[in-house]
């Protein structure tokens, strides 16, 4: 599977929208200098994630599921909610 760095993606799609670090640190209630901080993080809190997905109108937890050539034969996954579920294959 892929990793992906969270603050990178998060940083491109602020680029695409055009907003800035003071625009997402207002909406969020943060200081500027945590949003930069959070732009640095190679992982960033799911619950965080969903607030910045809403608010740059992307799915950054699109970017976080596998895909399906990169799932085992033997197991299946699913997203329940916040959850990832994995099951054996029968």
């Amino acid at each position: 599977m892929q990793k992906i760095h969270f603050g990178n993606e998060i940083r491109r799609v602020m680029e695409l929208r055009g907003t800035s670090a003071s625009e997402i640190a207002k909406a969020l209630n943060l200081h500027v200098h945590s949003v930069y901080d959070m732009l640095k993080r190679e992982n960033i809190d799911v619950y965080r994630l969903m607030e910045l997905s809403e608010l740059l109108n992307y799915d950054f937890l699109q970017s976080a599921r596998p895909s399906i050539s990169s799932t085992p034969d033997w197991c299946k996954i699913n997203f329940d909610d916040d959850k990832i579920v994995i099951s054996r294959k029968l």
